[in-house]
């Protein structure tokens, strides 16, 4: 959509691209085929390739595994089937026993916080390593540090805010390259790790990096953060600075799940080929052009608020057995064999721009141009401009329907929901409070030692 760069902000993309001249790919080291041993890391190609595996790791925990959790305990998807005892089913009904968690996750997630810590550990001992590429090593990592630390309390701890000084229990922080027992520090602790090494990662970032992380990346992923964190003062401050950077527009396409869209992305994870498909937890559960019964389906709720024929959207999804008692939905938004995962794009940037704006009482008319151009987007030739005149609270209202809409499934929603509810709205997920004890994962077993505290047990019920 040009011409809303040439009314307010201009376009680029960041070379995240798969167009990296210095960068090798993702899964030059497979995590399961590395050796964490002083021995190990001697060269510069051998440092290299232990922050490759750091990268690779995290993309299979985020081709749509992680989004999948969040979605399941949020309200647009229906009940998943229960076959075998299906974790997904279990999430999906807040089980909160430890023997049905979300082991894989948790350890990969401390698995690659291992690696890194790992790398600044041994950094400095590496001979003929180039300064700055020892500093953009380090800003990589403390990119990804913080990164993993901020899923891990997103899924394993009530949100930001919902004790007034942030003392309840988060997660384990871990920043040695060992495997000591750390118990729970408190989510207001996590959250500021979280944020010193995104500062650090910002001074230490290049501009442009290929296809991992620079310094737009680190600033978008720190909007994000502060955004969740309710701090929408210092949010909008980075949120203006990728808006009005020249940089990035709203693509022209509905579907950021392509190999395309690439005005849109600040940091995405690369699809070469299906045996290199960073996607694969996204197309194996909602794929339904080939599947005619994905394992994960949006709900009735869902469907009402976005089957608007005027919609383009619309056209993403399509109820199946209309009328019969065995009627259900899916989505086509994850069909395809292979797509790109932009985890950071401008649209949720926007978006989180116009919101604050709105929250800190800055200028409406910047807010609705956003959410206007969204729209557009979304209603092409029945699009009808918003109202000058809308209301604080309607615009807020619109915003928020908007990032619903957009960023369906992946992810989003749950925690926009959570985030609300901590800042003093009356939620309610599936009928249930937003802070009940079956909105947060488990613990898995190998946590159970002296002074670590599980979550509560009951569920939502």
């Amino acid at each position: 959509m040009k011409t809303y760069a040439r009314i307010l902000w201009a376009v680029a993309i960041t070379a995240l691209l798969g167009t990296g001249t210095s960068c090798k790919k993702m899964l030059d080291l497979r995590p399961e085929n590395l050796t964490l041993s002083e021995e190990a890391l001697k060269t510069p190609e051998d440092i290299q390739a232990l922050l490759n595996s750091c990268y690779d790791e995290f993309a299979n925990l985020m081709n749509g595994s992680v989004q999948n959790y969040h979605e399941l305990l949020g309200e647009n998807l229906s009940e998943p089937q229960n076959s075998a005892g299906s974790l997904y089913y279990t999430i999906f009904n807040r089980g909160t026993f430890s023997f049905r968690t979300a082991d894989r996750e948790y350890l990969d997630f401390y698995n690659c916080i291992l690696r890194i810590n790992t790398i600044f550990d041994n950094i400095d001992l590496i001979e003929g390593l180039p300064a700055e590429d020892k500093t953009r090593i380090m800003g990589e990592g403390h990119f990804l540090r913080a990164w993993c630390h901020w899923e891990l309390v997103k899924l394993w701890a009530q949100p930001y805010g919902y004790t007034a000084d942030n003392s309840h229990p988060g997660v384990p922080i871990r920043l040695k390259a060992d495997k000591n027992i750390e118990l729970r520090s408190s989510v207001g602790a996590v959250y500021n790790q979280v944020l010193s090494d995104l500062n650090t990662a910002l001074g230490m970032l290049p501009e442009d990096n290929g296809n991992y992380a620079n310094t737009d990346a680190a600033k978008a992923l720190k909007a994000k953060v502060l955004f969740l964190m309710n701090d929408h003062v210092e949010a909008i401050k980075i949120t203006s600075e990728i808006v009005s950077s020249s940089k990035y527009d709203f693509s022209d396409s509905l579907n950021r799940y392509t190999q395309g869209a690439p005005e849109e992305v600040i940091f995405q994870l690369i699809s070469t080929s299906l045996n290199d498909n960073r996607a694969g937890a996204f197309i194996n559960n909602y794929r339904s052009d080939n599947n005619p019964n994905p394992a994960l389906k949006p709900s009735a709720s869902f469907m009402k608020e976005v089957m608007d024929p005027l919609d383009r959207r619309s056209a993403f999804y399509e109820i199946k057995n209309e009328g019969k008692a065995n009627q259900f939905f899916i989505t086509h938004k994850f069909d395809g064999d292979v797509f790109n995962v932009p985890l950071l794009n401008f649209s949720d940037i926007a978006l989180m721009h116009a919101e604050s704006i709105v929250e800190t009482g800055g200028d409406l008319s910047a807010a609705i141009a956003i959410t206007d151009a969204i729209r557009k987007r979304a209603y092409d030739t029945n699009f009808v401009a918003l109202n000058p005149t809308i209301s604080n609270t309607a615009l807020k209202a619109e915003i928020q329907k908007q990032r619903k809409l957009e960023f369906a499934f992946e992810g989003d929603w749950t925690q926009q929901l959570r985030r609300r509810g901590a800042a003093g709205e009356t939620i309610t997920i599936r009928q249930s409070p937003w802070d009940c004890p079956g909105m947060l994962i488990q613990f898995p077993m190998s946590e159970r030692t002296a002074g670590f505290i599980f979550n509560e047990e009951g569920g939502c019920n």
